[in-house]
Order: C-alpha cells, then sequence, then structure tokens
C-alpha cells in the first residue's frame, strides 16, 4: 500500500512539474512571438497550459486592479466571485477572437484549418495579461495597459502565421481586424454581464458585490459632488449641507462645519 501510494504521488509529481515546465516555456515562447504552435496542440499538456495562462491573465488583472477593488471594499468572497466571472469573460472574448480568426483565413487564405485549434491557439495572445499586474503603477498605468494589448495583437499575428504558415501584412490584417471586431463586440456584451454579475450577487447575498463610489463618500462624512466640498456654508449649498448633518450654517465666510464639529477652510468662489 505504501509503495502504491508513493508511485501515485510521483507520477502527481511528475505532471505537475512537466505542466509548469510547458507552461513557463509556452508562455516565454509567445511573448518573444515564436510561439510552436503545432507542438502546443499536439502536446496533451497543452490545452492544460493555455488554461493556465488564462488564469493567470485573470488573476494578474485583478491584482492590478487592487487598489479601485479595495476603495470599493469588495468583499473577499466577491472576489473570488469576480475571478470566476472574469475567466469565464476571458475565455468567451478569446472564443469569439478564434472563430473570427478561423473564418477570416478560411475566407481570405483559403486555408481550411480546426476552429478547435484556431481557438486554443488564440487562447496564448492572453500571454501579456500575466503581467496586468504592472497596470497599478500611477501614472504609467494607462501605458502600460496599452503596450499589453499591443504586444497581445503581435502575438496574434504571429500565432496566425505560425497557423496558416502566411508571412507579412495578411497575418497582421487579420490580427488586427480580428482584435478590432472582437473589441466592439465586447464593449456591447461586457456591460451586460456585468449587470448580471450584480445582479446574480445581490440576489444570493442580498448585499451589493462592491460599494459605490458614493457610498464609499457618504460614509465618510463628504456629501454632494467633489466640486462642492470648498463652497462657503454661507452659500445656499452650504447651509443645505449643514441641515442635512442636523448643524447650523456658520457665519463666517472662510469657514464651514462637519458634523463632528470640525472646522475647514474653504476658498471663496
Amino acid at each position: 500500500m505504501l509503495r502504491v501510494r508513493t508511485v501515485v504521488e510521483e507520477t502527481v509529481m511528475e505532471t505537475l512539474a512537466a505542466l509548469v515546465s510547458r507552461t513557463s516555456s509556452g508562455w516565454l515562447d509567445a511573448m518573444a512571438l515564436h510561439l510552436d504552435v503545432a507542438r502546443m496542440l499536439q502536446d496533451p499538456l497543452g490545452q492544460t497550459a493555455a488554461i493556465l495562462v488564462a488564469v493567470g491573465a485573470c488573476l494578474s488583472t485583478l491584482l492590478g486592479r487592487s487598489v479601485v477593488l479595495a476603495v470599493n471594499r469588495m468583499r473577499r468572497l466577491g472576489l473570488l466571485f469576480a475571478l470566476l466571472l472574469n475567466f469565464g469573460t476571458l475565455v468567451l472574448t478569446y472564443v469569439v477572437l478564434g472563430l473570427l480568426v478561423w473564418g477570416a483565413g478560411t475566407a481570405i487564405l483559403d486555408v481550411r484549418a480546426d476552429p478547435r485549434d484556431v481557438t486554443w491557439a488564440v487562447v496564448w495572445a492572453a500571454s501579456p495579461l500575466v503581467l496586468g499586474f504592472a497596470t497599478a503603477m500611477p501614472i504609467l498605468g494607462i501605458a502600460v495597459d496599452r503596450g499589453l494589448g499591443l504586444w497581445s495583437v503581435l502575438i496574434l499575428w504571429s500565432i496566425i502565421d505560425d497557423v496558416y504558415g502566411t508571412s507579412g501584412l495578411a497575418g497582421g490584417a487579420i490580427a488586427v481586424g480580428a482584435w478590432l471586431v472582437t473589441w466592439l463586440l465586447q464593449s456591447l456584451y461586457a456591460p451586460l454581464l456585468a449587470r448580471a454579475r450584480d445582479w446574480i450577487w445581490r440576489r444570493a447575498t442580498g448585499r451589493p458585490l462592491y460599494d459605490s463610489a458614493r457610498f464609499v463618500l457618504d460614509q465618510a462624512s463628504i456629501d454632494f459632488s467633489e466640486s462642492q466640498l470648498d463652497w462657503p456654508a454661507a452659500s445656499p449649498a452650504g447651509e443645505a449641507i449643514e441641515a442635512s448633518r442636523g448643524t447650523p450654517a456658520v457665519s463666517h465666510p472662510g469657514e464651514r462645519r462637519t458634523g463632528a464639529g470640525e472646522k475647514h477652510r474653504g476658498r471663496r468662489r
């Protein structure tokens, strides 16, 4: 019995080591724009490696948005729920992208390929998103996000060239066209999926998935819009603020009181 257990453990460890090796080598090859698609498709662990890359992309993307999620007070189970749905959305996006590439390759390049193989290959274009945590950097976050998107398009171009045996601008045109169409479609169905996500969570837990920005401001005893925070209390808006808090308006022109009675200096508009 002990020997059987040892053999099973060794087999599991060898399989995990092989999976990690395939995933890391495939990711590095994809990032370097020379992924051997045929080898990955023939490898029994190739599809699992592609799924792990997609999971890593979702985790890294959530980590990159961790500051926003923390400000909005998303709960721990909510993070797991959002991760699962983000993974599903990512898979859906790349399935659509793969089908578009397959259709363009069939119509334009006149090359017959298995749509499943094309879709699995296209999933590797998500490799740059594994670095999505870098979008959390202040100031540079937007530039990093755009750079990762461009990198994904280049990887998609290299995959198309490898799958269809093309070179030059044909593969690039298909990659850019399929990417733009997918982006347009995503802009249509992503808001619907987000609303469905929030509705499912609220129905299941009775609470919102995350606190809105207005709720966070209200909890911090900040009323009205940000542009009104420095209005004098003697103004009509200042009086309304003080009245809502149950404290009298301050008659001094440059001061206003909060609900806790602290004075804040404000500038007169």
